[in-house]
């Protein structure tokens, strides 16, 4: 590996500035993804989508986000980070501006898979950026910030979409963030000012990131399409797929492991807490992104309401998900320890996903209402905490690589969410559609029968009635599957080693690269404070 050089030490009143331009990046990136909630039932209807469509409206972007999260975390700890930043938004810009122009639910795919490459290289870079300005016992509180800006963004998207749906039409939907993404460049071009952290002869590791993204597509892709979807699973095109995946997958495990500077350095795992908090990191975006897609088909074609109504009934997620994130990250840092609040924000997503395994027909809004608030409030407790504790491991030299890695697998966990639901969904909706059907002595329409049924409801009021009831009780079999991953995760997380949060940037280095620093003159902080 080259030599690492690093300054850093910024005023307080900088730092301020700095973390206020990455709260404004982060709100504009995340929220894109999530605005499209309460608009997709309208957006697929105007461009003729399908089902399938439906669900790889977001898939796509969660896909995109995912390959690009831990090449963009590695050339943070490579080049410059506010060049980077600053590209990375206009590249999230550049995919909304035409993802809100297209003319083919198709169109609109290939554009998501831009818009998410952007949102995946943001997500790295600025948690990366944050994690050497500041030590990780002060962090807690900055990264309360930022998972309350990103918890609100996340869960404010379909209600901003319900809003600007009706009043706007869906294009605005994505049109929106753009003037958002301008004004974010234009901040952190004049005020952000990060520590440098540069490496001699920097190595891409072109074949880890191409086998990688590769092997993480073509499974995803295997996921969405096989099934109920568009091939069954064990035709010719899909098992090729799959195997190609798997080889891709081994592939890059392996390339990781002799690289030089590897996209995802492999041998972090061998800590405990970077292992557990990584596999946490996958249950946790496994029920991340999920809810938020298809509490939008529940309400809206369930339960018959406006896409504003939708929206506004997501609120008491985004209320928890806000004040937990703010409360837990304020007293990170003022206890030092950070594990307490990581298992028992696992312990309120079990309690809210048990809840919303009830979800059908007539379940209250109230009960839903509670289940909402639980589940946010759990992610909003552990979400950033997670990534904390990796932090609080590893030397400012793995910084970005280590901050991406978890980022990515949450990233992953969510994309791999939204399929598995759409697989149980589907599978559940078609088992309830032929039972509702079948007792009202109904014909089903061939549209019904070939993955419209949205589209088929309006043809007549009967048939809207039992694609509506349809769609509601087939929502708890998700949230079902969601309470085993989550309880199985919160196993996890009760064995994560707890630690005092260190006050200084970098971690105590090893001796060989204490040296490197003394060879070029230079010390890191935590050397100099010790």
């Amino acid at each position: 590996m080259g030599k690492i050089f690093s300054r850093w030490g910024a005023p307080k009143n900088e730092t301020m500035e700095v973390i206020a331009g990455l709260l404004l990046v982060m709100f504009v990136a995340v929220m894109s993804l999530t605005i499209v909630g309460t608009a997709l039932p309208v957006m697929l209807s105007s461009l003729h989508g399908s089902e399938t469509q439906y669900a790889w409206v977001v898939t796509s972007m969660l896909l995109s986000s995912t390959a690009a999260t831990p090449i963009a975390g590695r050339l943070g700890d490579l080049y410059d980070k506010k060049k980077l930043l600053i590209f990375f938004i206009a590249i999230f810009a550049l995919g909304s501006l035409l993802a809100g122009a297209s003319v083919t639910a198709d169109m609109l795919i290939l554009m998501r898979i831009v818009q998410g490459a952007g949102l995946g290289a943001l997500m790295a870079m600025v948690q990366t950026v944050m994690a050497v300005i500041t030590s990780p016992r002060e962090r807690g509180k900055y990264n309360g910030y930022f998972g309350a800006v990103v918890t609100v963004a996340n869960v404010s998207g379909p209600i901003v979409g319900g809003f600007v749906v009706d009043l706007l039409g869906w294009r605005w939907c994505l049109w929106i963030s753009v003037p958002f993404a301008i004004a974010a460049m234009v901040v952190l071009a004049k005020k952000l000012r990060v520590p440098s952290s540069v490496i001699e002869n920097p190595k891409i590791d072109y074949l880890g990131s191409t086998m990688g993204t590769a092997g993480v597509s073509l499974l995803l892709i295997y996921m969405s399409m096989g099934g109920d979807g568009i091939m069954a699973w064990t035709s010719m095109p899909m098992m090729v797929m799959a195997i190609l995946g798997v080889i891709a997958v081994i592939a890059f495990v392996f390339v990781e492991l002799r690289a030089d500077q590897p996209i995802v350095p492999v041998r972090l795992l061998a800590n405990q807490t970077v292992t557990l908090a990584v596999l946490a990191s996958i249950g946790l975006g496994l029920v991340l992104n999920a809810p938020m897609v298809y509490f939008g088909q529940y309400f809206q074609i369930g339960r018959q309401m406006s896409p504003t109504a939708s929206g506004m009934c997501m609120l008491p997620m985004m209320i928890a998900s806000f004040v937990f994130s703010t409360f837990t990250g304020r007293m990170v840092s003022s206890v030092g320890r950070w594990k307490r609040f990581v298992v028992s924000g696992f312990v309120m997503m079990v309690a809210g996903l048990a809840i919303l395994s009830f979800t059908g027909k007539s379940t209250p809004l109230v009960v839903l209402w509670v289940g909402m608030f639980l589940l946010g409030a759990g992610q909003g407790s552990s979400m950033q905490n997670l990534v904390l504790a990796v932090q609080n491991t590893v030397p400012l030299r793995d910084m970005g690589a280590s901050t991406a890695m978890v980022t990515f697998f949450r990233n992953l966990g969510g994309a791999m969410g939204v399929q598995f639901a759409s697989l149980i969904f589907n599978m559940s909706l078609a088992v309830q559609l032929r039972r509702n059907f079948a007792e009202a002595g109904v014909k089903m329409p061939p549209k019904v029968a070939q993955g419209h049924s949205a589209s088929a409801a309006a043809s007549s009021p009967q048939i809207a009635h039992l694609v509506a009831d349809s769609f509601a009780d087939a929502m708890g079999t998700i949230f079902i599957a969601g309470t085993v991953s989550t309880l199985i995760c919160l196993i996890l997380v009760a064995f994560m080693k707890s630690s005092s949060l260190r006050d200084t940037i970098d971690a105590p280095v090893s001796e060989q690269v204490a040296e490197v620093f003394r060879e070029d003159g230079m010390e890191s902080r935590s050397q100099k404070e010790e």
